[in-house]
């Protein structure tokens, strides 16, 4: 009888786990601050991945979206012992009221960000980070 009980306690606490998983593996990503007086943020529908990710850059100024800058988004990760120096550098093309591109990240680990606006000859740059 002990073990009966043992079995189904242990059969109700697996099948809760796996009724209510990762609730946040069908949320997208999203990631703002700011590269001086610009508002900046970056976001993806899905979970960010190894492998090519759509990325959407909004830009705002004075809460108004930013339009007609030039936005470059540069992934990289530092070199390691036993891995050279990877990066990955795409301008982003205007979409909407903001800036969307493909950036691929070649492997898991943590990728730092750099997001470059040029807009009327000043330049903006705000910097982050992601783990995969």
């Amino acid at each position: 009888m002990k073990n009966l009980i043992q079995l189904s306690v242990l059969f109700i606490v697996g099948f809760f786990l796996v009724a209510c998983g990762d609730t946040t593996a069908s949320h997208g990503f999203s990631k703002s601050g700011k590269a001086g007086s610009l508002g900046v943020v970056y976001s993806s529908d899905k979970p960010l991945v190894v492998g090519n990710n759509t990325i959407r850059v909004d830009i705002s100024q004075e809460g108004k979206a930013l339009h007609d800058a030039k936005v470059v988004f540069k992934v990289f990760m530092p070199e390691m012992p036993g891995m050279p120096y990877m990066e990955e550098v795409k301008r982003m093309q205007p979409k909407g009221d903001g800036y969307e591109g493909t950036i691929n990240f070649s492997m898991g680990g943590t990728w730092q960000v750099q997001i470059v606006i040029e807009k009327d000859g000043k330049k903006y740059k705000y910097a982050s980070s992601v783990i995969l």
